[in-house]
């Protein structure tokens, strides 16, 4: 029982602040010191320090340890648990939701008039889907504390159902997402340092689309294991990672003002005059 999987998922969920943080920093710098325009997706990096966050303080209340250990932690820590797992649920799905928000708004302003029908439709979507799993995450029980309080007996949707769902359709429309432009970038005629900056960004988006499949397999174990609190490390680790790979992928574009004004070969001599 003095196993336990708590240290790799705060590991884990440090090296991604950290890497977020850099990533963020130079996005903000390019909105705010050289486009002069800031905008909502900016905001997203917010929900995944949120989601880091609670990720951690679930490991000091015992996620990553088997039962029986957070059980003898006493009743009150085991609430606090359960609490912290439910704002997760909540940072989550608001985070992979404005993620591709973030990333369709960007089609919709790359001048292709079909990618542009496209994106506004994806939105639509996703919008929907995004408020409908946060709405159901914060009100799945009846009273809300029932969510958390095991003293209480309350009438909850059927959690496990909405999980392995909600999980399915994140997969399908990220794959939709990062799919959409691939005709169009094929046909563009940029320098090749462009097309490679392009397909790194694409690369990032489906590496998060793989960790969310890899999420996907821990779930079932998740949602029926009698050691729940060990079962849920690496659904939640791999959760982190797929938010944040993510926001990586959503920033990379913001990266070609400073690369246009610091590092102008770097990107070669094409310019479309479109600050991303």
């Amino acid at each position: 029982l003095s196993e336990s999987q708590g240290p790799t998922a705060v590991a884990i969920c440090i090296l991604f602040a950290v890497i977020t943080f850099i990533v963020i920093s130079l996005r903000l710098f390019s909105r705010i010191f050289i486009i002069h325009s800031t905008g909502l997706d900016d905001d997203t990096q917010l929900l995944s320090w949120a989601f880091i966050i609670v990720t951690i303080l679930a490991v000091h209340h015992g996620l990553g340890d088997h039962i029986q250990k957070v059980e003898a932690m006493g009743g009150p820590n085991f609430i606090a648990y359960a609490k912290i797992v439910w704002m997760s649920s909540i940072f989550y799905n608001s985070c992979l939701g404005f993620i591709k928000l973030s990333v369709l708004a960007l089609y919709s302003r790359l001048g292709d008039t079909t990618l542009q029908k496209m994106a506004f439709i994806m939105m639509a979507v996703v919008g929907c889907q995004c408020s409908a799993n946060v709405l159901t995450c914060i009100f799945q029980c009846s009273p809300i504390r029932g969510a958390w309080d095991t003293s209480l007996k309350p009438k909850c949707v059927n959690i496990n159902a909405f999980y392995l769902s909600n999980a399915a359709l994140n997969i399908l429309t990220d794959l939709i997402t990062y799919a959409m432009p691939i005709r169009m970038v094929l046909g563009l005629q940029t320098p090749t340092k462009q097309k490679f900056a392009i397909g790194i960004m694409f690369c990032l988006g489906f590496f998060a689309c793989i960790s969310s499949i890899v999420r996907i397999t821990f779930v079932p174990a998740m949602l029926t294991s009698p050691d729940a609190t060990w079962a849920i490390a690496k659904p939640m680790y791999w959760s982190v990672i797929e938010t944040n790979v993510g926001i990586l992928a959503a920033s990379i574009p913001s990266f070609k003002p400073i690369a246009r004004r610091y590092l102008p070969r770097l990107i070669g001599e094409y310019s479309s005059g479109r600050n991303y």
